[in-house]
């Protein structure tokens, strides 16, 4: 076992010679003043201290007006974001009282009421008009080429070739219209 072992193991404080050079530290302990100083601290020493505290106070007393701007812009720019987030919520409210109301519409007979009206209207507008002479004809002659299987297309072409006038007696017969007039007036 080599001697620096023997003595770590031991307990002593007998390094090896080539450990017995250190001016500044007895065993693990530093003397008082022995701090590792770096650059230009280790050449100015204790008064260092007091002349960077200067400074620095200096640095601040020259800053504190940017500093002082630039904590009224985050203060103004946090106002700015309490209002927003005020308006937010009071958007928030409307919309909150808005889905109240229509809940409170919903469970009352208003609903009701419209609905009944509505399909009132619906039955109304879908009522057959009173069908003349020539309009009889028509859907009959439509209703007997579709069942010998025409297409609306020939029903329609048909009709264009026999000279026989539209109802509004505009206009020509069109696949769709004539599609229309067989489901709303024959099928139903």
């Amino acid at each position: 076992m080599s001697d620096f072992l023997k003595n770590i193991r031991s307990g002593q404080d007998n390094p090896a010679d080539r450990y017995k050079t250190k001016p500044y530290s007895q065993g693990n302990r530093q003397f008082s003043g022995n701090e590792k100083r770096i650059g230009i601290e280790r050449r100015l020493g204790k008064h260092y201290k007091q002349h960077s505290k200067e400074i620095l106070a200096e640095m601040l007393y020259e800053l504190s007006p940017a500093i002082k701007v630039f904590l009224k812009s985050i203060a103004e720019s946090q106002k700015r974001l309490a209002e927003v987030e005020e308006i937010r919520a009071g958007a928030e409210e409307k919309k909150s009282k808005t889905f109240e109301g229509l809940l409170e519409f919903l469970k009352s007979e208003s609903l009701e009421k419209l609905m009944s009206s509505r399909e009132n209207a619906e039955k109304k507008s879908k009522a057959k008009k009173p069908i003349d002479a020539n309009r009889k004809k028509i859907m009959q002659l439509i209703a007997k080429m579709r069942s010998r299987g025409e297409t609306f297309d020939k029903i329609a072409l048909s009709l264009e070739n026999e000279k026989l006038p539209t109802f509004s007696n505009r206009g020509q017969w069109h696949a769709q219209t004539v599609h229309r007039l067989y489901q709303d007036h024959i099928l139903s």
